[in-house]
């Protein structure tokens, strides 16, 4: 009765957005409208009893999680079918951009009854698997029924989510979909729980880390060349946005509505002790960069977008002490020619975003107290000397030039930040190895 609720719901608003959909569709790829109603390529299985596996990511971050999965599952299992599915269409085009070609792309259908099932029988998955927190109620069920697992893995589900699915009907429904998973493979004993407390059976859920931490961030360059030289990588990319070796540069990552302003008083307080330090400025949505330009005019500060300087090649000069992060998809190498680092999402209500991305490069991290969605990782960096919590610009202006005064400790938490890294690493592996109890070792 539930699934027939939701069902009669979903239809319901779908129709009545339906005009809606198709003007948005105009304006995207030919596919996309095809695909989210269901219509897909038929593609023929793979032979010689390889698998197809269909991961689901909802967007970028996910799609993260994908990338890592698929390096483990083409390790582990090499011959195997990889579809990923993405929902926004900023999920497919770095989905595009980051998997390997033989990787098939697609936009994720709708979690309609008939057009959820049409999707199933057309890629035809031996394993579907959900990734992070996308809990889609029909297609999970298609899945099931089709003895396509499905699976829960890197999940995630955060304290704020959790208060949103107390309430009758959600909780029922979202405890029945839990039901149809063989494995959740969740990324903190916290998700794990809450996972367990939603309705999920104790007995398949796992906690195996977030497998963002195994990802190849330079899929270019071999993992152990990355974990050798990961000076020189820095310094390559120094220059390649058109930074000398001795500029100290602060790069504010993943920054909601108020901390910009909170940042750009702390870089004007620092200039002053640190003439020459240059603020790359990282909006967590792209679409608030109006919002930010219009921001750095009021103040009258002279800046740079990041695309600009690419698109000059090795010849790139940064002419502006700000730079302006206008793509997605550059944390990883922002953090890497860091000096210094603040992670955003933390000095305002968001919840905090991902720690471990910077420490992976030996930065020790700044980070405001609105940490809920990653605490058990800042406590961790914290506790072990690696992370740095702070209030307000003042607070970020003390700390940086503590680092600055006295860099042997500085060089001490940069070190210790790394080890906490490489010690968290390996839960994509482990994720790859449910993902071979249901597919055989043949897969």
């Amino acid at each position: 009765m539930i699934y027939f609720l939701y069902q009669i719901i979903a239809w319901a608003l779908f129709l009545l957005v339906f005009p809606f959909f198709i003007i948005y569709s105009l304006s995207g790829p030919p596919q996309e409208a095809r695909q989210r109603l269901g219509f897909y390529p038929s593609a023929p299985k793979p032979g010689n009893k390889k698998k197809r596996i269909w991961l689901h990511a909802a967007s970028v971050g996910e799609v993260r999680v994908a990338r890592a999965l698929t390096e483990e599952i083409q390790r582990q299992l090499p011959g195997t079918q990889i579809w990923v599915s993405t929902l926004t269409r900023h999920g497919q085009q770095v989905c595009r951009e980051w998997l390997p070609p033989e990787v098939t792309c697609i936009y994720a259908p709708l979690d309609l009854a008939g057009i959820s099932s049409r999707a199933m029988r057309t890629i035809e998955p031996d394993l579907y698997v959900c990734l992070e927190t996308e809990l889609w109620p029909e297609i999970i069920l298609q899945a099931d029924r089709r003895g396509s697992g499905p699976l829960l893995l890197n999940a995630r589900l955060s304290d704020r989510s959790m208060r949103r699915y107390q309430g009758w009907p959600v909780r029922y429904l979202l405890g029945k979909t839990l039901a149809r998973f063989k494995a959740i493979a969740a990324v903190s004993e916290d998700d794990a729980r809450r996972y367990r407390d939603l309705g999920a059976d104790p007995q398949i859920v796992t906690v195996c880390g977030n497998a963002k931490y195994d990802l190849n961030l330079a899929p270019e360059r071999p993992a152990a060349e990355m974990a050798a030289n990961p000076g020189e990588l820095a310094a390559a990319w120094r220059r390649n946005l058109g930074l000398t070796r001795e500029q100290p540069v602060l790069v504010a990552g993943s920054t909601h509505a108020g901390e910009e302003e909170l940042m750009l008083a702390a870089w004007r307080k620092l200039k002053r002790n640190l003439p020459g330090l240059v603020l790359i400025l990282a909006p967590r949505h792209l679409q608030r960069l109006p919002e930010v330009e219009e921001l750095l005019r009021e103040r009258s500060i002279v800046f740079q977008h990041l695309a600009s300087l690419d698109a000059s090649g090795p010849e790139a000069e940064a002419k502006a002490a700000v730079l302006l992060v206008d793509r997605m998809g550059e944390l990883a190498r922002l953090y890497a020619v860091a000096d210094y680092v603040f992670c955003g999402g933390s000095l305002v209500k968001r919840g905090g975003h991902n720690l471990l991305e910077a420490a992976a490069w030996g930065k020790p991290v700044l980070f405001g107290p609105h940490m809920d969605d990653f605490r058990e990782e800042a406590e961790l960096l914290r506790q072990e000397g690696a992370g740095f919590m702070v209030r307000d610009d003042e607070d970020i202006c003390q700390r940086i030039m503590a680092f600055h005064i006295r860099p042997a400790a500085y060089g001490r938490a940069a070190q210790q930040a790394r080890e906490i890294a490489l010690r968290l690493r390996g839960a994509a592996r482990q994720q790859v190895e449910i993902i071979k109890q249901f597919v055989g070792e043949d897969g």
